[in-house]
């Protein structure tokens, strides 16, 4: 629970943020849209140290591992399993075929529809950064302990009531 830190014109919450960048504004103290969108950057910002390969997205990893185990999707069917939506998975899917780690072939039974799968050098990339996933989780689990099944269960809950409106 952040404690509330008073001031004449700008009132703010001290709390999770403070480390990084200063404290946040008491109007997001308990805004939990805020605080989850300050978890994710950390999170991303972390996981991308630890890859340390320059133009390597955090994203990328979920759409590589995906790939991984399902082989080849269409880009829907991509987007529907990585929780992404069709534009940002565009630009993304060009980001890594740009880096040669997909390749996007034309459906034979369907001109107008392709499916993407990965290359060598992607499942490389991807062996590499699931050991970097794993190590993350692990610190992810060591920040959130005993809380971690609650702290799952809370954000499936979230996912899932704001996906179906």
């Amino acid at each position: 629970m952040a404690k509330a830190v008073q001031g004449k014109a700008t009132d703010v919450a001290v709390g999770a943020a403070d480390a990084a960048d200063g404290p946040v504004p008491s109007v997001f103290g308990d805004v939990i849209g805020y605080h989850l969108r300050l978890a994710q950057e950390a999170s991303f910002a972390a996981f991308s140290a630890a890859a340390d390969k320059a133009g390597l997205k955090p994203g990328w990893y979920t759409i590589l591992t995906v790939l991984a185990e399902k082989g080849p999707l269409t880009p829907s069917d991509l987007g529907r399993l990585c929780g992404r939506d069709r534009s940002t998975l565009t630009s993304t899917l060009k980001g890594l075929a740009s880096q040669q780690l997909i390749v996007r072939e034309r459906k034979p039974e369907d001109q107008r529809s392709y499916s993407v799968q990965l290359t060598a050098q992607g499942r490389l990339v991807q062996d590499r950064l699931r050991s970097v996933a794993l190590d993350h989780d692990r610190r992810l689990d060591g920040i959130v302990g005993k809380d971690k099944q609650r702290l799952v269960q809370l954000l499936a809950k979230i996912t899932q009531s704001l996906s179906s409106q």
